[in-house]
């Protein structure tokens, strides 16, 4: 790694090239610049709770009681209320944000006019580098960096990856690998600018890869790019991540756990690739049945820590802003019983949508949902 004062970025993507410099005195006109930060149209704007506008969560609403559910949800099926009232049980107070999202899914709510999070080391050589609505992980290795995701486009990839990354002194050019948790233009959108700005490895499913292909908003698979399958060690320098298949948010979603340490302790972090639920039926079956086999993992590693690729998906803003005004507390790491207890939520939720779908008149054929459900991962 280079030092800091002698960092030099050179970025030329679609014929236009720009150059900054970090150095020691380097001010924020020496990184790429955030896009202006505009309101969001009505369509796309969540409920604001009251008493909760303020940043750094932008308002976003909040479940944390069975009362509180049974007022917000607007579940009317008896099978979907009460899985709800186990899913705010299961969370325990600790998940509000995204028991709101999980069992009230406001379409569009990831964001809510909040302020951009600043750039910061969540673990050692773990850092946050996303926007307001998408969590970016760049994970440190002792060969160069894994990237999570690449935001929504070049413009955006531009902004926070590489300018977040420089400024906490690390070289957008020492990623090495970029793994694609699913083919949404929001994860995708940045991936082609990133590959020819870092010559990095793109790892994917097959099955979203080649779909997003078809749509133009994913590059060929080219040589030493790799498709990710279920079980799946990737493994850069000093660091090892499993990848879990766990489709229904997209037919290829992955998810990933890996180990990340801090203040000398040694932790585990899940990583779910899809946060919103589906609006079909089988889709639904199929995203419940992905978390059980994700549970089998989190049991089996042991992890303590929630990760997510969504700011909602773990109270991301939240958790940042407290970090950055006190960094000797970490709330990223919250034990196994709420990690358990986020996913025991995160099921009863979808149980719950399921329930009121078939309440609402959805139909399947039980031969084929069963056989979905049971599909090999």
């Amino acid at each position: 790694m280079q030092k800091l004062g002698e960092l030099l970025i050179s970025v030329a993507v679609a014929g236009l090239a720009s150059q900054w410099v970090i150095d020691g005195a380097a001010s924020a006109q020496d990184f790429p610049p955030y896009p202006e930060q505009k309101p969001l149209a009505a369509e796309r704007q969540g409920a604001i709770a009251k008493g909760r506008e303020d940043p750094p969560n932008g308002g976003r609403p909040e479940i944390n009681s069975a009362d509180e559910m049974r007022a917000a949800s607007g579940y009317s099926a008896p099978g979907a209320v009460r899985y709800a009232t186990l899913a705010a049980a299961a969370a325990d107070g600790k998940w509000g944000v995204t028991t709101y999202y999980r069992c009230k899914n406001t379409p569009g709510g990831t964001a809510i006019n909040a302020p951009y999070p600043a750039p910061l080391e969540v673990f050692d050589g773990v850092y946050s580098i996303g926007d307001h609505a998408n969590n970016i992980w760049a994970i440190k290795t002792s060969e160069g960096i894994i990237l999570l995701d690449a935001l929504g486009s070049r413009e955006n990839a531009e902004a926070f990856i590489v300018g977040n990354m420089m400024r906490l002194g690390l070289d957008p050019k020492d990623i090495k690998i970029i793994i694609v948790s699913h083919n949404h233009d929001d994860h995708t959108g940045g991936v082609e600018y990133l590959k020819d700005l870092t010559g990095a490895r793109l790892g994917m499913t097959k099955i979203d890869w080649d779909a997003a292909t078809a749509e133009g908003a994913m590059p060929a698979k080219a040589d030493g790019d790799f498709y990710i399958v279920d079980g799946q060690k990737i493994t850069l320098g000093d660091r090892t991540l499993t990848a879990v298949f766990t489709p229904g948010h997209t037919p290829g979603t992955i998810s990933l756990l890996f180990p990340v340490t801090w203040k000398g302790q040694d932790h585990i972090a899940t990583y779910a690739g899809g946060q919103g639920s589906p609006n079909e039926l089988a889709e639904l079956v199929q995203f419940r049945t992905s978390l059980d086999h994700l549970a089998v993992f989190n049991d089996l590693m042991q992890s303590d820590v929630v990760l997510s690729n969504h700011t909602v998906g773990d109270d991301g803003l939240t958790k940042v802003a407290a970090m950055t005004a006190d960094p000797s507390v970490n709330p990223y790491i919250v034990g196994r019983e709420a990690v358990i207890g986020y996913h025991e939520m995160w099921r009863a939720c979808l149980s719950a949508d399921i329930e009121q779908m078939i309440h609402d008149g959805a139909t399947g054929d039980p031969t084929a949902l069963a056989a979905r459900e049971g599909e090999p991962h």
